[in-house]
């Protein structure tokens, strides 16, 4: 026990910046991503919440494709920010787990001709998970309206 407190108190006096080699998104850049996980229980509980607008990976390219794509579906809002206009653009992906397992990392995905493309990926510290838990991940883009 006194390990695990000298570590966590380790990462207190020295944090982990751009180690791993992290994203950050801002509204200045072309898209700012942000997301927002909840992992409950069966009976409901919140168990994790994480959220984040660093990445270890995005990919801006694949990522407007999708978001060109998305904004064809729904009726995202357009807001002014400084004189400037953006779309917010929200997705939520849920989740029933079956399955004892260790979660590391949020993943966006899409399928682009016929293979799976990681758009953005949060890495994090790891959560234990067990049948019954659910997960969701609330995705919210604000890109610039051209």
């Amino acid at each position: 026990m006194r390990k695990l407190l000298l570590f966590g108190f380790a990462f207190l006096l020295f944090p982990l910046s751009s180690t791993f080699g992290s994203t950050q998104t801002n509204i200045g850049d072309n898209i700012f991503v942000f997301v927002q996980t909840t992992v409950r229980n069966s009976d409901g509980t919140i168990i994790v919440y994480l959220e984040s607008t660093k990445f270890s990976d995005l990919n801006l390219p694949a990522l407007q494709s999708f978001l060109d794509y998305e904004a064809t579906r729904g009726n995202d809002p357009i807001i002014t920010i400084d004189g400037e206009k953006y779309q917010v653009i929200r997705r939520v992906q849920s989740q029933s787990l079956d399955s004892e397992g260790l979660v590391a990392s949020t993943i966006l995905s899409d399928n682009v001709n016929g293979k799976s493309v990681i758009l953005a990926r949060f890495a994090h510290d790891g959560y234990p998970t067990i049948p019954g838990d659910t997960l969701e991940s609330m995705w919210t883009f604000v890109r610039p309206v051209v």
